[in-house]
């Protein structure tokens, strides 16, 4: 009966662990992945290739011990279990004398000793003994072995010396079937460690299905090996960590990152990832001491969107890591995935709230050994964490808590850290918020001084469009307080802040900002109108 062909698309399941073995597959063509299901999740085992069974040592049993997907577009040939029997006992492998032939004690032509010889009738009779298997014939991969032997390894099959008849113990069986053993992934404790610059050769671009790297399903990290660490012992630890996380790959490369500068290091991290299609970067610089890792999550360029203001992509955890601080090393890592698919989904809305529920207490206090900015920048990441996850989990709001880590930060961090103006930044907009909630002058005023103290930390040469914002920023705060106080001084300092922003925001790059500055500008000078009669400065704000 010709064997039946089907095709299944890469992801597609085969078959599940534990449901009925009615079908062996053979593949035809593509790769399929071998993987256990605990606890609901994913544990892949192995890959299999062309000419390759599956399901076939599961006949036996009745059911799958594994289950089995398609790591390529698959096809494969289908045959039932029944016919899969029938052609075992066809080709002998059920037999009980399965690969025998040749292997009998044979002291005559005919293969058999009964014991006794016709030249020498005084001899006593021996028991009739079917010969051993040969080792490598008890070495097969086969499920099936021959039936029970005796204690000097004969079969239990003839007469004794006696010349009775040996019966068979009730416990014996001419066909023994073992069950399969489960086959247990074993714990990787260092990474396969790739080239970060891949040499392409039309060759290789031609025969793609060369490569050894396994299919990955899931989010992907590389991560970059450490600057000082000759035996790549920090390295491996780090990736023993950060393989704990489900459905999640880390690849290792061969180089450092050695700029100290964040955005060159960054851009060097952005070229490894588009040649390993990676998620996320992850690298790390040792202090002097050898005690503290500053790590930096590096996200893939997007040419769409450049934000201004950037924070939380540092990080910094010492050497040797306690529990806890490992739980930290898998939130930053799993927070700086951009979710652009399905699993990276899933691992932020199921992976990831777990995760801060066990470090939520440890995280929001200043970590012990580290000093004042870089215990900063760690509230400052955790901060961001917590804002994300309540974005990505609106049930998950932890806005209250991610305010009072903010607030710590802004009083440890010095004005020359990363961080600084962005923290002045995002405390300003939740003051603001608690301002128009309370309506109150002087909360708006002191949120006002925080946009103003991050401005002070910019570059006007250097950084002019995250100057344009929060000018924008402080001109809103001001005329919130001029529509309540009336003075003219207020209107004045709206429409000079909004005239700052418009002097380095420009339509064409940043079209929204503009758009606001030059609404907030019209609605100042509209309002000033209003209160013409009110202000002292009227002719001077009209100028």
């Amino acid at each position: 009966m010709p064997k039946k062909e089907i095709t299944f698309s890469a992801g597609d399941v085969i078959f599940k662990q534990g449901d009925p073995c009615t079908s062996v597959y053979t593949i035809v063509s593509g790769k399929a992945e071998l993987f256990y299901e605990i606890n609901g999740k994913a544990r892949p085992i192995g890959v299999k290739g062309e000419d390759e069974t599956l399901g076939a040592n599961c006949v036996l049993e009745g059911s799958y011990d594994t289950s089995a997907r398609a790591a390529t577009d698959l096809t494969v040939s289908a045959q039932s279990a029944d016919e899969y029997i029938a052609f075992l006992q066809r080709s002998g492998e059920l037999s009980p004398n399965a690969g025998e032939k040749g292997a009998f004690s044979d002291d005559g032509d005919d293969g058999f000793s009964f014991g006794f010889d016709d030249e020498d009738d005084d001899k006593p009779a021996a028991a009739v003994r079917w010969g051993r298997r040969p080792a490598s014939a008890r070495r097969s991969r086969s499920a099936v072995s021959s039936a029970s032997e005796n204690d000097d390894g004969g079969f239990a099959f003839g007469f004794d010396d006696d010349g009775a008849t040996k019966p068979l113990p009730a416990s014996a069986s001419l066909v023994h079937v073992e069950k399969p053993k489960p086959v247990v992934r074993p714990i990787e404790s260092k990474p396969v460690v790739l080239p970060a610059d891949i040499r392409r050769s039309p060759v290789r671009e031609w025969f793609k299905e060369a490569n050894a790297e396994k299919p990955a399903f899931g989010s992907v990290v590389l991560l970059a090996s450490v600057e000082g660490d000759a035996d790549g012992a920090i390295r491996d630890g780090i990736y023993r960590v950060l393989s704990q996380i489900p459905n999640m790959t880390v690849k290792a490369v061969d180089k450092a990152v050695t700029d100290a500068n964040p955005d060159r290091g960054a851009m060097q991290m952005r070229a490894w990832l588009e040649q390993h299609r990676a998620d996320v970067g992850l690298y790390a610089r040792i202090d002097n001491a050898g005690r503290v890792l500053e790590f930096h999550a590096v996200r893939p360029s997007n040419p769409v969107e450049t934000p201004l203001f950037s924070a939380g992509g540092r990080f910094f955890l010492p050497v040797r890591m306690t529990g806890e601080q490992q739980t930290l090393l898998k939130v930053f890592t799993v927070s700086a995935i951009t979710p652009t698919r399905l699993e990276h989904e899933q691992l932020l809305r199921l992976f990831l709230p777990t995760l801060i529920g066990e470090i939520a207490a440890y995280a929001a206090k200043p970590m012990v050994g580290l000093t004042a900015e870089e215990q900063a920048a760690n509230l400052t990441a955790f901060a961001n964490v917590l804002s994300w996850n309540g974005y990505v989990n609106p049930a998950e709001n932890r806005r209250g808590q991610a305010t009072a880590l903010y607030e710590q930060a802004l009083a440890l961090l010095p004005p020359h850290a990363p961080e600084y103006v962005f923290v002045n930044r995002q405390v300003g907009l939740l003051r603001q918020m608690e301002a128009e909630r309370r309506d109150s002058v002087e909360a708006y005023r002191v949120a006002e001084e925080t946009f103003k103290k991050g401005l002070s930390a910019l570059s006007e040469k250097y950084q002019p469009e995250a100057r344009g914002d929060l000018n924008l920023r402080i001109g809103n705060v001001r005329q919130k307080i001029a529509m309540q106080t009336g003075a003219g001084e207020d209107f004045v300092a709206a429409m000079t802040a909004y005239r700052d922003a418009l002097k380095t925001l420009t339509p064409a790059g940043q079209t929204e900002r503009w758009a606001d500055s030059v609404n907030g500008l019209a609605r100042t000078m509209q309002l000033l109108s209003s209160y013409g009669t009110k202000t002292t400065l009227l002719e001077k704000a009209i100028e």
